[in-house]
C-alpha cells in the first residue's frame, strides 16, 4: 500500500489508483512506538504514509467511528432523527468503562446519546444508541459488520457495538489502521461529526454531568478537530484524528502505542509532516483550453476543445515539478458537434508513468453545411 494515491476526479467524482515514488519520506524510527498507522488526505484518498496500514489490531474505541457512521446514514435516509428520544435499558445502564452513567428509564436525545459517545466515549451511550435503532445489540452488531463490508472493510470485524476487548481473542473485535481511515473519510461527510468531536468539554444532563473529551489534541495541535481516541489492554492507546490547515484535510491513524503521551506526539509528527511536505495540486482544471480541431464542412472552421473535468493531486514539491500533459487531438474531424463532445484526451504523467487520462470536449455545438453553403463557399 506504499506510495498508493487517489485522484478524485471533482466533476464526475471518480478515482483511479496509481503508485509514486516519493522524495520524501516518514521516517517511523527503527523500533516505531505505534503498532500501525497510516496518514490519508481525506478529499482524494491519497494515502502519504502506510506502516502496517493492513495488520489485524484489536480497536478499542476507535470502533465507535463504525457505530457513529451506522446511525448518521439512517438520519440521512431520515429513518431517524437526532431529536428522537433514546430510553435508557437495565442493560445499558450496567455497562462498564468510560461512561455517563446512565440509570435504567432515562431517556435523552439521540444527538445527546451521540455527543456523549463522540465526546467522553461512552460507553453505556453505545449500548443505548445500538438498542434503538437496531432493536437490539446483536441486531445494531450486524449493521456495523454490513456497513464494514459495504465500505469494503475485509479486516474490519465488529463483536460489540463500543470496542471494549470482553471477548476472548480469538473471537474479538478487529480492524486495521488503513480500514480506519476509510471508515473516518465516510464519517467526515456528515458535518454534526466535527460539531460533536471537537468539543472539549460540554454539560450533560441538564448541566448535572460533564462531558470531557478524551482527545488531548484539541486545543493544542493547530487545525485539528476530531476524531476518535481509543484504549484497552489488547489494543495499547491508539488515536485516529483529523485536521484541515488551508484547503486540506487530512486523517491520521496511530494504533499500538505503549502511551497516551507517545500516542499524541506520533500523531503530532505524523500530521505535521504531511501538512509541511504535501499540497493539493490542480492539474487539470475544467472548461482549460486544450487547443482546437479543424472542422470537414462545418458553419465554423474549427471548434475549440476544452477539458472536460478538473482533477486534483496531493503531491510533495519534487512531485508537482515532475507533472507532464500531453494533449492528443485529431488534425480534423467531420461536422456536426455537441458541445461536450469527446474530442480526445489529456494524458497526465509523472516523470515517466502515466497517472491518469482525461476527456477533451468540444467547447460548443456547430452545425455542418448545407448543399447551398456548400455553394456558396466557393464563392
Amino acid at each position: 500500500m506504499n506510495g498508493r494515491i487517489l485522484f478524485l476526479f471533482v466533476c464526475c467524482v471518480v478515482a483511479c489508483t496509481f503508485g509514486i515514488t516519493r522524495a520524501q519520506t516518514f521516517d517511523p524510527g527503527v523500533n516505531p512506538s505505534f503498532a500501525a498507522a497510516v496518514l490519508v488526505e481525506t478529499e482524494t484518498g491519497t494515502v502519504l504514509f502506510e506502516y502496517n496500514g493492513d495488520g489485524p489490531r484489536s480497536p478499542a474505541s476507535t470502533q465507535k467511528l463504525l457505530l457513529k457512521l451506522v446511525v448518521m446514514d439512517l438520519i440521512g435516509t431520515g429513518k431517524f432523527t437526532l431529536e428522537d428520544p433514546v430510553r435508557v435499558s437495565a442493560r445499558a445502564s450496567r455497562i462498564g468503562g468510560s461512561q455517563v452513567f446512565l440509570k435504567e428509564g432515562e431517556s435523552f436525545s439521540l444527538a445527546e446519546m451521540m455527543e456523549a459517545i463522540a465526546i467522553p466515549s461512552a460507553n453505556d451511550a453505545c449500548v443505548a444508541v445500538a438498542e434503538h435503532i437496531g432493536g437490539s445489540v446483536r441486531g445494531f452488531v450486524d449493521m456495523m459488520n454490513q456497513r464494514g463490508d459495504e465500505l469494503g472493510l475485509t479486516d474490519t470485524r465488529c463483536v460489540n457495538v463500543h470496542g471494549l476487548d470482553d471477548t476472548p481473542k480469538r473471537d474479538s473485535n478487529r480492524t486495521t489502521a488503513y480500514d480506519l481511515a476509510r471508515v473516518a473519510r465516510a464519517l467526515l461527510a456528515y458535518p454534526e461529526i466535527l460539531k460533536w468531536t471537537s468539543v472539549r468539554y460540554k454539560p450533560f444532563r441538564n448541566g448535572k454531568f460533564m462531558l470531557y473529551n478524551t482527545n488531548n489534541l484539541l486545543g493544542r495541535f493547530r487545525g485539528l478537530d476530531g476524531l476518535k481516541t481509543g484504549y484497552t489492554k489488547r489494543a495499547g492507546s491508539c488515536l485516529v484524528a483529523t485536521a484541515r490547515r488551508g484547503d486540506m484535510r487530512l486523517i491520521s491513524v496511530v494504533l499500538g502505542c505503549r502511551s497516551e503521551k507517545i500516542r499524541d506526539d506520533e500523531t503530532r509528527r505524523l500530521l505535521s509532516w504531511g501538512f509541511n511536505n504535501y499540497s493539493r495540486i490542480p492539474i487539470v482544471r475544467q472548461g482549460e483550453n486544450m487547443g482546437t480541431v479543424l472542422l470537414d464542412w462545418g458553419m465554423e472552421p474549427e471548434v475549440r476543445a476544452l477539458a472536460g473535468t478538473t482533477a486534483v493531486a496531493v503531491l510533495n514539491t519534487r512531485q508537482a515539478k515532475q507533472i507532464r500533459r500531453k494533449i492528443d487531438l485529431p488534425d480534423e474531424l467531420p461536422a456536426p458537434v455537441e458541445a461536450g463532445d469527446e474530442l480526445g484526451t489529456l494524458s497526465v504523467s509523472l516523470g515517466d508513468s502515466l497517472l491518469a487520462q482525461f476527456e477533451v470536449v468540444a467547447a460548443k455545438s456547430i452545425a455542418r453545411m448545407g448543399l447551398w453553403d456548400r455553394l456558396l463557399s466557393y464563392f
